[in-house]
């Protein structure tokens, strides 16, 4: 009775306690980034606007085999490029084909959260010369300097230590700092989300175009080229190459899941891709394939005579390679083969005195079982036992006498007419 009036005033006073609270219920919307597909292939809305305007558009990791040259190719030069792959898509542009090379934002990063990182990537990546530019006559260089990188980054610090010192803010005001942020974000005119007047084929397209390089091309524009901005400054630049054409971006961004929704990004996508009533569309990941890929592209059939080539030899060396052999009885070997594999065996550790030892004794053992009076423990053949052996064996006497004294010959051909002696002296006894 007493612990379940305990449980009821424990129950009663934690209801008086919460309902005695000033409680305020703040809803807060947190970004998590796409997921599935869209998280690692940042082209993924782009392929599929493509591909429901009639276009072949898919995703390719490298670049193993080039496609038609009435195709296009949007690949990344933030890895760098190598000047034999530069080559050879500029050899396919100038055919006729049209190639989309970003400078970068080509990554499957967060499109929701901030490019910091990517920005300081790029300030501390060294100066290379890229050898696309280089043979279309087209320069980079980095939009920020490092001096306002520095002063930008005091800045911060500064505020974070200032916003660290000050009390707490009242929620109406953080409700109002938060509002102007968010419009501060939609008008989108900070450096990194410049906004440009393109005007292309008797249309104009407003597109939203980032990234921490700018482009400069040293010739004036032909007709049909256009820029992003200035030549000299230029965020996008649409080239002609021969037969093909080359469009520069130094940010994937409107291209990208996050941005192909904005402006006019998605009518500009389908105007650059369908400018030549281009059907296939091929997003890279990676400007070179695999070392595999590679070597069985161009090396296919010097690897299929190597492969066959080693099956043939592991088959023939290899004993177990295959089904067991059937045991055969009647070649299974007797305790003489064993007996004589075991004297090659001394003889090949030269031991040859021990295997002429054992003979000598089998014949004497063999001399004092059949002559029981013969007591010769020195073991020294008497002129009559020899007489009598060789009676015996119709060996002569000098044989006899030298398969007893003559010391273990050296060579297998000696040692074979010894042994045939001393197994005739015995077998005679």
């Amino acid at each position: 009775m007493k612990t379940l009036m305990l449980r009821s005033l424990f129950a009663l006073g934690t209801v008086l306690l919460l309902c005695g609270c000033k409680g305020r219920w703040e809803d807060i919307e947190k970004t998590t980034g796409y997921r599935g597909k869209a998280r690692v292939n940042p082209f993924l809305a782009a392929e599929r606007l493509l591909t429901d305007l009639g276009h072949q558009a898919r995703g390719a990791k490298s670049l193993t085999k080039m496609p038609s040259h009435d195709s296009v190719i949007l690949i990344s030069g933030e890895n760098g490029l190598p000047e034999g792959r530069a080559k050879q898509l500029l050899r396919w542009t100038y055919s006729g084909g049209h190639l989309i090379y970003c400078l970068g934002g080509t990554r499957a990063y967060n499109d929701f959260q901030t490019q910091f990182g990517s920005f300081i990537s790029a300030m501390l990546k060294e100066e290379e010369k890229d050898p696309i530019l280089t043979q279309l006559g087209v320069s980079a260089e980095k939009r920020v300097p490092l001096e306002e990188l520095e002063g930008m980054v005091k800045d911060v610090l500064n505020e974070v230590a200032k916003d660290g010192s000050k009390k707490a803010e009242p929620p109406a005001k953080k409700d109002e700092k938060r509002n102007k942020k968010s419009k501060e974000d939609e008008e989108d005119e900070s450096w990194l989300e410049s906004a440009q007047e393109v005007k292309w084929n008797g249309q104009s397209y407003r597109l939203s175009l980032g990234g921490h390089q700018q482009l400069m091309l040293d010739r004036s524009l032909k007709s049909g080229e256009f820029a992003a901005g200035p030549k000299d400054a230029a965020l996008a630049l649409h080239l002609q190459h021969g037969m093909g054409r080359v469009t520069l971006l130094a940010h994937a961004r409107p291209f990208r899941n996050h941005w192909i929704g904005e402006r006019d990004h998605a009518r500009w996508l389908s105007a650059l891709v369908g400018e030549h009533g281009t059907k296939e569309v091929l997003f890279v990941a990676s400007s070179s394939g695999s070392f595999l890929a590679l070597l069985w592209q161009h090396g296919w059939m010097a690897l299929v005579a190597l492969t066959v080539c080693l099956i043939f030899w592991l088959w023939w060396q290899m004993p177990r390679f295959g089904p067991l052999a059937e045991v055969e009885l009647d070649s299974t070997r007797h305790f003489a083969s064993h007996i004589g594999a075991l004297g090659e065996f001394f003889w090949r550790m030269r031991r040859g005195p021990l295997l002429v030892t054992a003979a000598r004794d089998a014949v004497w053992e063999r001399v004092r079982e059949r002559h029981p009076s013969l007591h010769n423990s020195s073991r020294q053949m008497s002129d009559v036992l020899v007489a009598e052996i060789a009676r015996r064996t119709h060996l002569p006497a000098e044989r006899v006498t030298a398969a007893f004294d003559v010391a273990p010959p050296d060579s297998a051909h000696n040692l074979v007419a010894l042994m045939r002696d001393l197994q005739a002296i015995r077998r005679a006894l």
